[in-house]
């Protein structure tokens, strides 16, 4: 597996539920200020990251997930001066509408062919069951991608994307105090079952001198178990943890056990976004300090020389 170190990575919040242009910058986490964006910014349910690489490969990038629909998307790339046809590849972290959302609005605005990495689960039948009764389920437009250019890659393994882009394929599940959803459920010919996301996985990019940059998706695996299997693909320290930690459907015990394991990890920096949930933000901001920082649509996280 030739899995280049890269020399500076770049994450751009691209799409996600909150924006504030009053929040401050820090050393490695760069916010929009007023003004600065081609036009305002958009936040909302969904969740979207522009990436860049840079190392003795050259320069590469990655668009990770594309929204609940490519109104934010579309809107938040042209204000950020991020092109369509500027994307190297894409990466779908897992099958749910919320990520694949705005992939065909995508696709029409690139106006050609990209190669979409994912697992082969993504494009099964998903829903969620509510006290109100099920949502869904989401039909993954397969066929509709691929006429308009889609070049599907699936992978279950480690996978290695444009020389510095790990692909961990699936996650073992290790971590005791981190559960299935039990709300989650897939349909897998034509019966439903219970979803154990066997589809979802993490991005992982090595920084030289620094460790390693670890991007997930909603964390329906458990963020522990993905920063665990990260740190042993890597076999380095794991530097900053960026992605949705879906937390807000979970019991303050599993919050106060996924925080003590950051800390405890000692990671120099975690963004949470998307669907972490108010409790579990509040909770890594009071532990973690200045290892914390707020997640922010447009925010620009930059590890490296």
């Amino acid at each position: 597996m030739d899995w280049k170190e890269a020399q500076r990575v770049k994450v751009r919040l691209l799409v996600d539920n909150y924006i504030d242009v009053f929040e401050p910058s820090t050393g490695l986490v760069k916010r929009i200020t007023p003004g600065q964006a081609k036009k305002p910014l958009m936040a909302g349910h969904g969740y979207s990251l522009f990436i860049e690489a840079e190392g003795e490969a050259g320069t590469c990038n990655l668009l990770v997930d594309s929204s609940h629909s490519d109104v934010m998307l579309l809107h938040n790339m042209e204000a950020l001066g991020i092109a369509p046809g500027s994307v190297d590849a894409f990466f779908l972290t897992h099958g749910h509408v919320d990520h694949f959302g705005g992939m065909v609005g995508f696709l029409k605005a690139r106006g050609r062919g990209i190669d979409v990495y994912t697992h082969a689960r993504s494009f099964l039948p998903k829903l969620v069951v509510t006290p109100r009764g099920k949502v869904g389920p989401w039909q993954f437009p397969k066929e509709e991608l691929e006429a308009l250019g889609a070049r599907f890659i699936t992978n279950r393994e480690p996978t290695v994307v444009n020389h510095y882009f790990l692909l961990t394929g699936e996650v073992p599940r290790v971590v005791p105090f981190e559960k299935p959803w039990p709300a989650a459920r897939v349909l897998k010919d034509g019966k439903e079952e219970l979803d154990t996301f066997a589809d979802e996985q993490t991005l992982v990019m090595k920084v030289k001198g620094r460790g390693s940059v670890v991007v997930a998706g909603c964390s329906h695996p458990g963020i522990i178990n993905m920063v665990k299997q990260a740190r042993e693909l890597g076999k380095e320290k794991v530097f900053v943890v960026i992605g949705g930690f879906h937390l807000g459907v979970v019991d303050q015990d599993v919050i106060d056990a996924t925080v003590d394991a950051f800390e405890e990890m000692g990671v120099e920096l975690v963004v949470p976004c998307h669907c972490t949930g108010f409790r579990a933000t509040r909770r890594l901001a009071e532990v973690l300090g200045d290892h914390f920082a707020v997640n922010c649509v447009g925010s620009l996280v930059e590890i490296g020389a």
